[in-house]
């Protein structure tokens, strides 16, 4: 999902002293990067990955980006586990350090951060590991307590591995926006290693430069693309350049939006450059008001359902969650859409808002979360802030317990075969509970009988 970085770009990161100390030195070390929302931090650490710091002979390279849209994505546990996993498949000679750890807890390993952590820190001390790179991305959308287990480990290691006793070359690259509570966990090691901290937030500057001949790329290669003549392309170009508050974010949804306005319309440039948004909740704000007035109610469904998942849907479970009607009490009753209609559909119900990777539907961004949860039990906007939390757990609550309901499971089944031939079984009794948990005042009498019905010990339906 994150763009490949175009050269001569991310100079502000890779020409800072702090970040060629970080990369040059030959003990372990840590470098926490910070910076605002849209900056890049994803794509640079995405060019890290697959360009600067690659797997070799003598380097190993690990990451994990945290995702708060997913439970098992914004685990702490689950970030050691990936980046172990990855470790040992590089590196099969260290699998060793994790034998008897496993041999003692079996599969609830991957659950115990500290038994995990001290097999990372055990296996980076072994002379044949060589040069481990690490990333931890979006460290802020790690769950909260998480967060902290990770950084207070982090203070241990390399306050330890400062006074030469550790032989481990343990790079870790921390990523995450610059939030307080995260400052002051980090605030301790920062203040003995102040070289560890790179904060972008200060680099506007630098940053906004780079944003300016990233534009001038963009907007070059988009004229070709739609045959735009000189004096177009150089007046998108200087209306954009002349925004205030540039981000990549912002130029990636404003440069989609004048893809898709001109080839289907024909509008001209313009008239389109004059009414271009100039911040990231603008350009959100203008992408959901195209929503047709018939299509509203069925696209707020749809936010709804992704701002309360406890993980990303694929398009199989979200076109049954979109179907699914109170009245409903059988597979038979949904009128569900063509599989490759669906994908297609979604896509164009809430525009760019609204991604579809790997099978799974997602939001364009994390901030585009953020635009639309109300801060209270209030709605205060037409789309911004639109969403109250606990009115899109009600309705995944009732999604789950009206398909659970179904007279399909009322009978003998197997879990498993029928977890493969009814989509959303697995989610739906995976997680209704923990949706139910947060309807508070909102649940109606029949959800309520839904939920005595499926868990009614003696029925079939509990059983399933």
């Amino acid at each position: 999902m994150n763009p490949h970085r175009l050269e001569g770009t991310c100079q502000w990161v890779l020409q800072h002293e702090n970040f060629r100390n970080w990369k040059n030195s030959s003990s372990s070390s840590l470098l926490w990067l910070s910076a605002d929302p849209g900056c890049g931090k994803s794509v640079l650490s995405k060019s890290f990955i697959d360009e600067d710091f690659r797997s070799t002979d003598n380097r190993t390279t690990c990451y994990f980006f945290f995702k708060d849209d997913n439970d098992v994505q914004k685990n702490v546990a689950t970030a050691l586990s990936a980046l172990l996993h990855q470790l040992f498949s590089q590196k099969p000679t260290l699998l060793k350090h994790a034998m008897s750890d496993y041999a003692a807890n079996g599969d609830k390993l991957t659950q115990s951060f500290h038994t995990l952590w001290s097999i990372l820190t055990k296996a980076v001390a072994d002379p044949r590991a060589g040069e481990v790179f690490c990333v931890l991305d979006f460290l802020d959308e790690c769950a909260e307590a998480g967060r902290y287990q990770i950084i207070e480990a982090l203070d241990t290691f390399y306050q330890h591995a400062s006074s030469g006793k550790n032989p481990s070359k343990l790079k870790m690259l921390v990523t995450s926006r610059p939030y307080l509570d995260i400052e002051r966990r980090f605030t301790e090691l920062v203040s003995k290693f102040p070289t560890i901290r790179l904060r972008g937030e200060r680099e506007s500057h630098a940053i906004s430069r780079e944003i300016d001949d990233v534009i001038k790329w963009r907007v070059s290669k988009l004229g070709s693309e739609l045959k735009l003549n000189d004096s177009e392309t150089l007046n998108l170009e200087r209306e954009l350049l002349g925004m205030v508050n540039r981000t990549y974010l912002w130029l990636t949804l404003i440069l989609d939006i004048v893809r898709k306005t001109i080839l289907p319309t024909g509008r001209k440039l313009k008239a389109i450059i004059s009414t271009l948004p100039s911040t990231v909740d603008q350009v959100y704000e203008a992408i959901l008001s195209r929503i047709e007035e018939d299509e509203r109610l069925q696209a707020k469904k749809l936010l709804h359902i992704i701002v309360a998942a406890k993980r990303p849907l694929t398009l199989e479970e979200m076109n049954i969650a979109l179907a699914i009607e109170p009245h409903h009490r059988s597979y038979d009753d949904l009128d569900l859409d063509d599989e490759a209609r669906f994908e297609v559909s979604v896509r164009n119900l809430c525009g760019l808002f609204v991604t579809v990777v790997d099978q799974r539907v997602y939001l364009i961004h994390q901030t585009a979360k953020e635009f639309l949860l109300a801060k209270s039990d209030v709605a205060t906007g037409r789309w911004k802030h639109s969403l109250i939390p606990t009115e899109s757990e009600t309705l995944m609550a009732a999604i789950c317990v009206t398909y659970l309901s179904f007279s399909e499971f009322d009978v003998a089944t197997d879990y498993a075969s029928a977890a493969v031939e009814y989509g959303y079984l697995d989610y739906a009794a995976g997680f209704w509970v923990a949706h139910f948990r947060k309807t508070q005042d909102c649940t109606t009498k029949q959800m309520l009988q839904l939920v005595l019905k499926i868990c009614n010990t003696r029925s079939k339906w509990f059983n399933t």
